[in-house]
C-alpha cells in the first residue's frame, strides 16, 4: 500500500486499529522520502544518489592494485531503507583478467629450450657412457668417477622427461601413489647429481690439496657419497610429505611447510664445501704455476683454463638455481628464464664435454681404437685385391714351360 491510501484507509479506523494504521503510515512516509546521497567507496567505484531500499549494480573497476578486471560484470550495493548506503558493496562478480603480457612467450620459448636442451644432454651422455663402457683401457678410479656422474645425470634427464609427459592438473590432483614415486625417483637422482659432484671435488682435492695418494681411495667410498647417502634424505623427506605435504604428487610445497628443505639443506651444504674446495684447488694450482719456469702469459692461461674446467666440476653453477627474481621486474623473470634453462637443460651436454669428450685419454683411446680399426681394414682390403687379381697370361705360360723343362 501507498502511504496515500494508509492515510485514507486511517480516517476510517478507529481505536486500537489507528496508531498501527498511523506507525504504518509513518513508516512508509519515511521510506519513500529517504535517499542515500553520492558516494565513492573505497575501491573508487562511484555510488549515485538512489533511493531507500534500492540495490544498484555498476561496472566492476577496470583496474586496482594492479590487476584489471572484467569491466562487463557488475558490482552490487543496497541503499538501506534508513537513507545509507550497505557497508560494503558486493565484488564477487568481478573477475580478474590474466593480461597476456610478452613474458608469455618467453614462457613458451623457454620450454622449447629445456625440451632441446634435455634431449641434447641425453644424447650426448649416451654417448659419453657408451665411450667410458667400451674403452677398458681408461678404467681408472678418476674415470669410475666421471663414468658415474655421467650415469646420474642420465638418470636425471630420464625422470625429467617422465615427469614432463606424466605429469598434468589432472594427475597432481589425484595425488597418486605412481605419481609421487616419479617425484621422489626425479628428487632422488638430482640430489645424486650434487653428491656425483662431491665426490669429484673430494677427489681433486685429495690429490691437489692434501697430497695424499689417490691410490689409497676406494671406489666403495665414492659409490656410498654418490649413491647411498642421497637415498636416506629422500626417504625422510618423503615421510615428511608424507605426514605434512602429501598432496599435488609432492610438487610444490604448502605455506609454512619446509620439507622441501630435507634435500635441499644437503645440496647446499656440499655445494659450499666444493666451493672451498674449488678455491683450495685454484689457489695451489696457482702456487704451483708460479713456482714454475714458464712464462707468466702460459701461467695464466693455464690457471684461467683449470678454473673454467674446475667451475663446473665442482656444480658452482647450481648456486644460480636458487636464485628466484620476484616481484614485478618482468625483464629480470625473463632473463632469468633464459639463463635458468639453457643451464640448467644443458648442463648434462656440458659434463659430457668436459670430462668425457675433452678427456685427454679418452680422446688418446678412441684415437688408438680408430688407428687400429683403419689397419684392420686396410690389411684385409689388401687381402681381398690380393686374391681377386687374375693371373697374366705370360706368367701362366712361363710357369707351364718350365715345368714341361723339369719333366
Amino acid at each position: 500500500l501507498t502511504c496515500e491510501a494508509l492515510i485514507l484507509l486511517s480516517t476510517n479506523l478507529t481505536g486500537t486499529c489507528l496508531p498501527v494504521c498511523l506507525s504504518a503510515c509513518l513508516s512508509v512516509c519515511l521510506s519513500a522520502c529517504a535517499f542515500c546521497e553520492l558516494s565513492v567507496d573505497g575501491i573508487g567505484t562511484c555510488w549515485p544518489r538512489s533511493a531507500a531500499g534500492e540495490l544498484i549494480s555498476r561496472p566492476c573497476p577496470e583496474q586496482f592494485n594492479g590487476i584489471h578486471y572484467n569491466t562487463t560484470n557488475s558490482v552490487y550495493r543496497e541503499c538501506q531503507a534508513n537513507g545509507s548506503w550497505a557497508p560494503r558493496g558486493n565484488y564477487s562478480q568481478c573477475t580478474e583478467i590474466i593480461v597476456l603480457r610478452k613474458s608469455k612467450v618467453h614462457y613458451q620459448v623457454a620450454v622449447i629450450i629445456n625440451y632441446l636442451g634435455h634431449c641434447i644432454s641425453l644424447g650426448a651422455l649416451l654417448l659419453a657412457f657408451t665411450l667410458f663402457m667400451r674403452l677398458r683401457s681408461i678404467r681408472c678410479l678418476r674415470n669410475i668417477i666421471h663414468w658415474n656422474l655421467i650415469s646420474a645425470f642420465i638418470l636425471r634427464n630420464a625422470t625429467w622427461f617422465i615427469v614432463q609427459l606424466t605429469m598434468n592438473p589432472a594427475v597432481t590432483e589425484s595425488n597418486q601413489v605412481w605419481c609421487r614415486l616419479v617425484t621422489a625417483a626425479y628428487n632422488y637422482f638430482h640430489v645424486t647429481n650434487f653428491f656425483w659432484m662431491f665426490g669429484e671435488g673430494c677427489y681433486l682435492h685429495t690429490a691437489v690439496v692434501l697430497t695424499y695418494s689417490t691410490d689409497r681411495l676406494r671406489k666403495w667410498m665414492f659409490i656410498c657419497i654418490g649413491w647411498g647417502i642421497p637415498f636416506p634424505i629422500i626417504v625422510a623427506w618423503a615421510v615428511g610429505k608424507l605426514y605434512y605435504d602429501n598432496e599435488k604428487c609432492w610438487f610444490g610445497k604448502k605455506a609454512g611447510v619446509y620439507t622441501d628443505y630435507i634435500y635441499q639443506g644437503p645440496m647446499i651444504l656440499v655445494l659450499l664445501i666444493n666451493f672451498i674446495f674449488l678455491f683450495n684447488i685454484v689457489r695451489i694450482l696457482m702456487t704451483k704455476l708460479r713456482a714454475s719456469t714458464t712464462s707468466e702469459t702460459i701461467q695464466y692461461r693455464k690457471a684461467v683454463k683449470a678454473t673454467l674446467v674446475l667451475l663446473p666440476l665442482l656444480g658452482i653453477t647450481y648456486m644460480l638455481f636458487f636464485v628466484n627474481p620476484g616481484g614485478d621486474d618482468e625483464v629480470a623473470q625473463i632473463v632469468f628464464i633464459y639463463f635458468n634453462s639453457i643451464l640448467e637443460s644443458f648442463q648434462g651436454f656440458f659434463v659430457s664435454v668436459f670430462y668425457c669428450f675433452l678427456n685427454s685419454e679418452v680422446r688418446s683411446a678412441v684415437r688408438k681404437r680408430w688407428i687400429r680399426w683403419q689397419d684392420r681394414h686396410s690389411l684385409r682390403s689388401r687381402a681381398v685385391r690380393a686374391t681377386s687379381l687374375p693371373t697374366s697370361p705370360s706368367r701362366v705360360s712361363f710357369h707351364s714351360i718350365k715345368q714341361s723343362s723339369n719333366l
